[in-house]
C-alpha cells in the first residue's frame, strides 16, 4: 500500500494511545531508550519494517530475498513523498528506512531534533546532472535562461553547487545548503523555479533546464542520457539505509542488512532498470 503525507498523520492520530500504552511514547526523543527498543523488536520478532519511496519498490524486491536469508521477515510500507518516510520513523512505526542521502537526512535532523543516522555500507551513488529538451550544452544556455530546481533544501543545494562548477554562478563561500539568496555572481541573470525532485521532469519543457538526480528522468519515462553537465559529488551524496540514531546505526542487524543487499542481483536492477543512474557504491 501507498501512503501519503495525509494518511500518515491520520495513522498516527488513530495509534497514538496505541504507542503510549507499548511504552515507546518517548521514541521521538532521540534517547538511548529508543535503539533498545527498536533492536530489540527487530531481534526478538525477526521482522523488520522499511519505508520506501514508490519509486523503489522494484529495488528492494530485487534484493529482498538477500534480507530474509538473513532471517528476518522484511515488511515494507510505501510512501508517495520523501518526507512522511521519516515522519515514520521518527513516530517508531518503522524500524529504518532506505532511499536517502546523508544531507538530505542531516538536514530532516535539523528541523526536526531527531538523531538520524546512516547504516554502513551505503547502498549506491545517485547521478545528478541538468537536463534540457531545448539546449544540447550549458554553453547554449540564453541570458536569463530559468532553471528548474529541486524544493528540498538539500537537493536544491547540490543543484546550485553544480552550477557554480560550471561557473555559470558564484555561491557564497562556507554556506553548506544554499539557496538563490546566496547567489553572488550570476552572469547569465538565470532565474529559478522549484518543484518537488520526483515531479520535477515533467516540467522539463516549460524550462531551460532542470537539475535533479537522474533516476527521477527514467522514473518520468524519459532518458537519463544526454545530460548537459554533472556534479561530482557522489561520495556525498550516496544512498543508504537510515536508522533512528547513531546507536542503532551500529546493531549487527542493521549493518548486516546494509551489507547483504550489496549483491549481484541489486547491481543488475541498477544497470537494467535505472540506466546506470544509481552507481553501487561496492563496484
Amino acid at each position: 500500500m501507498v501512503y501519503s503525507r495525509r494518511d500518515f498523520f491520520k495513522m498516527c492520530g488513530a495509534a497514538g494511545f496505541a504507542v503510549a500504552a507499548t511504552g515507546l511514547v518517548g521514541c521521538s526523543s532521540g534517547s538511548s531508550s529508543i535503539s533498545t527498543a527498536s533492536t530489540s523488536s527487530v531481534e526478538s520478532t525477526k521482522t523488520v519494517r522499511i519505508g520506501i519511496r514508490s519509486d523503489m519498490v522494484d529495488q528492494l524486491a530485487s534484493c529482498q530475498s538477500k534480507i530474509e536469508a538473513l532471517g528476518y521477515k522484511v515488511e515494507s510500507t510505501v510512501f508517495d513523498d520523501s518526507v512522511t518516510p521519516d515522519n515514520a520513523l521518527k513516530e517508531c512505526s518503522l524500524d529504518m528506512n532506505w532511499y536517502q542521502h546523508e544531507p538530505y537526512m542531516q538536514a530532516y535532523n535539523q528541523s526536526n531534533g531527531t538523531n538520524f543516522a546512516m547504516v554502513l555500507p551505503k547502498t549506491f551513488y545517485p547521478l545528478f546532472a541538468m537536463y534540457s529538451t531545448k539546449h544540447t550544452s550549458i554553453n547554449d544556455l540564453p541570458d536569463g535562461a530559468t532553471i528548474g530546481l529541486c524544493s528540498d533544501t538539500t537537493n536544491k543545494g547540490r543543484g546550485l553547487k553544480m552550477l557554480e562548477s560550471q561557473g555559470l554562478i558564484k555561491l557564497k563561500s562556507g554556506v553548506d545548503s544554499p539557496t538563490q539568496f546566496d547567489i553572488e555572481e550570476n552572469s547569465k541573470n538565470l532565474q529559478f523555479t522549484e518543484a518537488e525532485m520526483s515531479v520535477l521532469p515533467q516540467s522539463i519543457d516549460d524550462v531551460d533546464a532542470i537539475c535533479l538526480a537522474a533516476g527521477h528522468m527514467v522514473n518520468a519515462g524519459k532518458s537519463a542520457d544526454g545530460y548537459l553537465c554533472k556534479s561530482d559529488d557522489n561520495e556525498t551524496y550516496a544512498v543508504g539505509f537510515v536508522v533512528k540514531d547513531e546507536a542503532t546505526a551500529k546493531e549487527e542487524w542493521a549493518t548486516n542488512i546494509a551489507k547483504a543487499v550489496q549483491c549481484d542481483e541489486l547491481a543488475e536492477y541498477f544497470k537494467t532498470q535505472k540506466k546506470g543512474t544509481q552507481i553501487p557504491s561496492w563496484k
